[in-house]
């Protein structure tokens, strides 16, 4: 048998298997669109049954529209955000005569409950040529990669974790080693109570911010934390709205009331058992958050004949929160007045 012969019958054979175009189209497990070359009305010549099955329509509800007729009219932003990217690919592969792809945007569809669900999707806008040598068609290839948008931004959320977990995870190292360099104590016992307090105290702050994971924490929690750590049942009283503090200074305000609890168990109201700490906030202006510390009910308070790390410690952290910390030392007991940014 000639070369050409071969080639005609392998041609012939090849045409009497090759599988029709409607049996394909409806077969495609990947929602299809034929739509007409007819800019800018681009009507619906044919819709497979996976198409209409994730947009929860129907064929005869599709085939013969206008592709952008279906839409609701006046679109919301998101929906015409979708048209918008639908018309440029359609637009590019009649111009281009190549596959053009339609980047991933969004468009919620009606789940089987009947409630929107949020849904991503991606395309493939395929001219189809005819005889004429003129694209007739476009086939427009439609995925749902909702599930890789959604693996993408649960890695990217990840990594961001991560790195703040790494970046707190330095701070509270600087923070230790600040603690035991600069702790004053008499015995080393003292001075192991008093790093212990402290490094437990930063602990607690680290557990409030994994709460609400790294984005703050509410200042309730702060201070309920650390008044349960050293305060006795029945001697607090905590009043205050809900203040969310910024991821920065939820350490600086651990620190603070840890300072002021471990001074008022050892020389103030918690070491009476008639004693008692009150703490209450307000935002005095907006972006401006005061918080009291008063103690009653204890030993008669003095301002100390020199300024310990405790003090300075809690006058720097103030400064940490954008504010300061004001001593009023009272018969009664200390009344402490600290400003912090919110």
């Amino acid at each position: 048998m000639s070369e050409t012969a071969d080639l005609r019958t392998r041609g012939l054979a090849a045409a009497a298997v090759r599988p029709d175009f409607d049996a394909v189209f409806e077969a495609s497990p990947n929602p299809m669109l034929l739509i007409a070359a007819d800019a800018p009305r681009f009507t619906m010549v044919a819709v497979n049954q996976a198409h209409a099955g994730v947009f929860r329509t129907t064929r005869e509800g599709l085939t013969g529209h206008g592709l952008f007729e279906v839409f609701p009219d006046p679109p919301d932003p998101v929906t015409a955000a979708f048209m918008d990217t639908i018309r440029q690919s359609l637009e590019r592969a009649l111009a281009t005569g190549r596959p053009a792809e339609m980047p991933v945007q969004p468009y919620a569809v009606v789940g089987p409950d009947g409630q929107p669900e949020e849904r991503y999707w991606g395309a493939t806008q395929t001219p189809m040529v005819g005889d004429d040598g003129r694209i007739s068609y476009i086939l427009s290839t439609v995925r749902d990669v909702t599930a890789e948008v959604s693996e993408r931004r649960a890695n990217e959320a990840r990594n961001l974790l991560m790195r703040e977990v790494d970046h707190r995870a330095r701070n509270a190292l600087t923070v230790v080693q600040s603690i035991v360099r600069l702790t004053e104590a008499a015995t080393p016992a003292a001075f192991k109570s008093v790093v212990q307090g402290r490094v437990e105290a930063l602990s607690r702050a680290q557990t409030s911010l994994a709460r609400r994971k790294w984005e703050g924490a509410a200042l309730r929690d702060v201070v309920e934390a650390e008044l349960a750590a050293l305060a006795f049942p029945g001697a607090t009283r905590i009043d205050g709205p809900h203040a969310l503090l910024k991821a920065q200074h939820v350490e600086a305000m651990s620190m603070i009331l840890h300072e002021l609890a471990t001074n008022a168990a050892k020389y103030g109201a918690l070491s009476s058992p008639q004693g008692v700490v009150t703490v209450g906030w307000g935002e005095t202006e907006p972006g401006r958050l005061t918080l009291t510390w008063r103690e009653e009910g204890g030993p008669a308070a003095a301002a100390p004949s020199r300024n310990g790390f405790g003090s300075r410690l809690i006058r720097r952290l103030a400064r940490q929160l954008g504010g300061e910390a004001r001593y009023d030392w009272r018969p009664q007991g200390l009344r402490l007045e600290l400003t912090a940014a919110v």
